[in-house]
């Protein structure tokens, strides 16, 4: 049982993780287009704030998930199911992210390709 619950947690999350990804790309597109100041220290910040928003779902796990503990430090194929799940649940907003976003917002200076 712990394991379906664990699938539809993901289900959830996946969804307000693309929502996420489109917040992350407006917001970045708009101080993108703000200015030099605006650009770097807002887009650092929005950087931060997304970074925790896209982690979060492995700490408030536990609070949706009743022996979630338990079951991860004691099997590895739950913990293996688990952090599987987490990364198909961002896959759908990264790739959202790169098709609609990435291009454009490398335009504006954010992502740039290094050169060594």
């Amino acid at each position: 049982m712990m394991w379906i619950v664990t699938a539809m947690y993901f289900v959830v999350v996946s969804g307000l993780l693309l929502v996420g990804f489109v917040v992350y790309g407006k917001t970045l597109f708009f101080l993108g287009r703000s200015g030099a100041f605006a650009k770097y220290v807002g887009g650092g910040i929005v950087y931060v704030l997304f970074a925790c928003v896209l982690v979060a779902p492995l700490f408030i796990a536990p609070v949706f998930i009743n022996g979630w503990r338990e079951a991860f430090n004691s099997s590895v194929v739950y913990a293996v199911y688990f952090m599987v799940l987490f990364v198909l649940a961002a896959l759908p907003g990264g790739l959202y992210f790169k098709k609609n976003f990435l291009s454009r917002l490398r335009r504006l200076g954010y992502f740039k390709k290094r050169q060594y």
